[in-house]
């Protein structure tokens, strides 16, 4: 199955995520839908100020979701929001749910490779 995988990733192991998925969403969603949702899902794992403040002014939020870039342009093939941890939101092929024999469920996926520019 193609979706849109969303979650949440770590540099080094200071900080622990319970659950490192956050979301899966249909592939048909466009990118920058798919944007502002990470932008809240980030926002609503924050502090409880915070969300006050994002919901009061979202422009004056440094937690803001963003476009990967490709040779300086942005790409909707790839999301991140957020700091230690972030959210890491791309389309992913080959989607599923394993089950083991006690009923534990893990998802795995194949990563898309990312396109590369060819220069003329």
């Amino acid at each position: 199955m193609v979706a849109w995988l969303i979650t949440w990733e770590v540099v080094g192991d200071w900080v622990k995520t319970e659950n490192k998925i956050a979301a899966i969403l249909n592939y048909r969603l466009s990118g920058e839908t798919v944007r502002k949702i990470v932008e809240l899902l980030y926002i609503n794992s924050c502090a409880l100020s915070t969300r006050l403040s994002y919901a009061k002014n979202k422009k004056s939020s440094h937690y803001h979701a963003e476009f990967h870039t490709l040779d300086g342009v942005p790409w909707e093939g790839k999301i991140t929001c957020g700091y230690q941890p972030c959210l890491f939101a791309r389309l992913v092929d080959d989607l599923r749910v394993q089950i083991n024999k006690n009923g534990e469920e893990t998802l795995t996926w194949k990563e898309r490779p990312t396109p590369q520019i060819r220069h003329r």
